[in-house]
């Protein structure tokens, strides 16, 4: 692959790395303004264009209040304020047509120009599936959410785990493109092992993550360090247990909302850890001075994670923040990266990606 088409792959990918980001961004200021049921139909094609009149709006707004979420917490809401919930699930649908297409012409505009070959095809290819089975779930999620108030909380997190993977994966081929297929350090395979635990467990607390904002769970326990007076809530023990709200959102599940905050902060405790433990394994690694940069910033970025998250925790009194709640995931974002880049330094590659 010549330097030139290295170039602007590699800027086409990395375009496309925060155009997820900032995807995932406005799906936490959806879900956490509780957008996301809207627009209650699925139109992939004519659903493009917004309504143009107040006519439009108003059949819109008709179809809302059809649903149980109207009828249930919104009932005497005005046309003023639905416009401004239904924006951001648009806006949402909108950006991700928007990215399919910034993806499918580049792809054919590289593929024209004749700078892919088939290694790199079939590291690209997936992208495109990954990304229809995104917008196919997410319809699946809102049509599951239509039938009650909310969103199931598992549905929720499902859908924030598909796409944190679909990123994650989108940056480690852009790190492919951009970095070079060559390697950079000198790692056991031990050390591999373990990034590639704290990414796995990493992905388990941001799934922990996803349910702990779709039962509403810091509301249950605004406190930090420990959980309402207890580092150990006695809840977990006191309370029927239920698995049921993890399903359907109930604002009297005590025990859901207790053990998964529970899961989330041991869990959260558990990275740090295993973070820093990592760090001070590889502190003395050789390496060329971007992936060193990238192994300091490591416990910087698991440290500015947890401190948003408590900070979160700490402001979900009465209502859920949306502000420190959205900050909370672009920071689970940036640990992703953060992660990925140095599981891609520590990885040994070919040259097949060179024509």
């Amino acid at each position: 692959m010549s330097s030139t088409a290295r170039k602007f792959i590699g800027i086409w990918l990395l375009t496309g790395c925060i155009m997820v980001f900032f995807q995932v961004i406005v799906g936490g200021v959806t879900r956490l303004t509780e957008s996301g049921l809207s627009i209650t139909e699925w139109k992939p094609i004519k659903g493009i264009v917004p309504p143009l009149n107040e006519k439009e709006w108003n059949d819109e707004f008709e179809l809302y209040k059809q649903k149980a979420q109207y009828k249930t917490i919104n009932e005497g809401m005005v046309l003023s304020e639905f416009k401004w919930i239904y924006f951001w699930e648009y806006f949402h649908r909108f950006w991700a047509r928007f990215m399919g297409i910034v993806f499918a012409v580049g792809f054919v505009f590289f593929i024209y120009k004749g700078w892919f070959n088939k290694d790199l095809i079939l590291k690209i290819a997936p992208l495109f599936i990954w990304g229809g089975i995104e917008g196919v779930y997410g319809w699946y999620m809102v049509s599951r959410g239509l039938k009650g108030i909310f969103v199931p909380p598992i549905h929720l997190s499902a859908h924030l785990i598909i796409a944190l993977s679909l990123f994650a994966y989108l940056f480690w081929v852009t790190l492919y493109v951009l970095r070079g297929p060559q390697n950079f350090s000198t790692a056991s395979a031990g050390l591999k092992k373990l990034a590639v635990t704290i990414l796995a467990l990493l992905f388990i607390q941001i799934f922990l993550g996803g349910i702990v904002s779709g039962m509403k769970a810091g509301l249950a326990y605004p406190t930090w360090p420990d959980m309402n007076g207890q580092f150990i809530p006695s809840a977990m023990f006191t309370e029927k247990a239920n698995a049921a709200g993890f399903l359907v959102y109930n604002a009297q599940d005590f025990w859901g909302r207790t053990i998964i905050q529970f899961l989330h902060r041991m869990t959260a405790y558990t990275l740090i850890v295993l973070v820093f433990i990592f760090f001070f394994k590889t502190r003395n690694i050789t390496g060329d001075k971007i992936f060193k940069t990238g192994l300091m910033l490591f416990p910087f970025f698991v440290l500015l994670q947890a401190t948003i998250g408590i900070l979160t925790v700490l402001n979900c009194v009465g209502k859920i923040p949306v502000g420190w709640g959205v900050l909370h995931q672009a920071g689970a974002m940036l640990l992703i990266a953060e992660t990925v880049f140095v599981i891609f330094h520590l990885g040994k590659h070919t040259d097949t990606a060179r024509s």
